[in-house]
């Protein structure tokens, strides 16, 4: 699970130091080169959208074989484009077969785990899948000394060997499935998910917001890690990735703490857990806003502050996504979709508004980060915590049942 949900990871960061390279061959800038991530992200939200609630309908298996065989032809596709425009809608398909598989990680988790311990085993593969964004800048380098298409022939061969992996290896993990697709029941699945109340209250889909929001600040750094670090600061190509590597090793690190922390812990305590990432979170983007705003800020006084904002996505992403995920059974790829479909989304709309903004300078970066945080912790001020412990412990037991 880990492996398939590290598809997205591999495909945005491995080539990140390519952009220079692909906009000279393309004969364009690498500005315009940003567009095709762009795309990636709006056809992984579109893959996600479609592949979660048609899982609940015919099972996660079969979600998952055509999305890594969609991910696996984009990519060798890719090997052969001359225009950009051809780049583009090849990461769009890659990306759409890339949302179909991950779109099955979440949910095939909930189907085998009891409520309270979802945020546990998401914090678990979270922590496994990170060594993808570790690697894949470093990976993207050494490949470059070969060309820039050879990053898009390791995605192709690794997104093979997960399909023969599926094919011959994994069961199926979703009971009580349908035979056929009935895609007019997408929308009253997300319907339903949206509208669905705990004993009257909608907590789920706040925490499921709360939660894309806070995980979309990862995807908007992403999409001006390249501007920040070799355009702004003037970091080597080959440095590159281990700046962006030392974001990743600190959010391993607390991601493991999460793991642990986590095992054992009932609902309302994620809840809690939850609640302090977000605001530890929203205060050291505060910090990093002011010091961009009134310092002439270093890579040395940069660096450790936005480690230490990244690092908080270890506490947010398990616990928030473990919460939402909880109150849902037959529905959790509908909800896991409507969940990783708002980081993808929001990530585009956010990481595009900040390119729009940029003046050459960090404020737009740090800025979209800081209104997606507070947002996120906005949203959490409408659930009351003493509701809130009342209807988890109710979840938790089985007294309401997962949806």
């Amino acid at each position: 699970m880990a492996a398939v949900i590290a598809l997205g990871p591999f495909s945005l960061d491995a080539y990140l130091p390519s952009f220079p390279y692909i906009a000279s061959d393309l004969g364009v800038s690498s500005v315009a080169v940003g567009y095709s991530l762009s795309a990636y992200l709006f056809g992984m939200s579109l893959g996600q959208l479609l592949g979660g609630p048609v899982s609940d309908q015919i099972g996660r298996r079969k979600i998952a074989i055509t999305g890594l065989t969609l991910f696996f032809c984009a990519s060798v596709l890719i090997l052969f484009v001359q225009q950009l425009e051809w780049l583009i809608v090849a990461r769009v398909f890659q990306a759409i077969g890339g949302g179909f598989a991950s779109a099955v990680v979440l949910p095939s988790i909930r189907d085998l785990s009891r409520p309270e311990k979802v945020a546990s085993r998401l914090a678990m593969v979270f922590l496994i899948m990170l060594v993808a964004p570790l690697v894949a800048p470093l990976l993207g380098v050494t490949l470059l000394h070969l060309g820039w298409r050879w990053i898009f022939g390791f995605l192709s061969l690794y997104a093979l060997v997960l399909l023969v992996i599926y094919l011959f290896f994994l069961s199926e993990t979703r009971g009580e499935l349908s035979t056929r697709i009935n895609f007019g029941k997408i929308i009253s699945q997300y319907h339903s998910v949206i509208h669905y109340r705990l004993e009257g209250t909608r907590t789920p889909i706040f925490y499921g917001l709360a939660a894309s929001l806070s995980n979309c600040i990862m995807l908007i750094y992403v999409t001006n890690a390249s501007f920040i670090f070799q355009t702004y600061f003037g970091v080597p190509d080959a440095l590159f990735p281990l700046f962006f590597g030392a974001n990743v090793v600190a959010l391993a690190l607390v991601q493991s703490f999460s793991a642990r922390y986590l095992r054992n812990r009932d609902l309302s305590q994620v809840a809690a857990y939850f609640r302090f990432g977000q605001r530890l979170q929203l205060v050291l983007l505060c910090c990093l806003v002011l010091a961009v705003l009134f310092s002439d800020i270093t890579l040395w006084l940069f660096v450790p502050l936005i480690l230490l904002t990244l690092s908080c996505l270890g506490i947010n992403g398990s616990s928030g996504s473990g919460l939402f995920l909880s109150a849902f059974g037959n529905h959790s790829g509908s909800a896991s979709a409507l969940l990783t479909t708002g980081t993808f989304l929001f990530g585009a709309l956010l990481g595009g508004v900040s390119a729009i903004l940029n003046r050459g300078d960090l404020l737009s970066v740090v800025g979209v980060m800081l209104i997606a945080s507070l947002s996120a912790n906005l949203l959490l001020t409408t659930v009351s915590r003493t509701r809130e412990k009342s209807v988890l412990a109710k979840v938790q037991s089985g007294e309401i049942a997962a949806f």
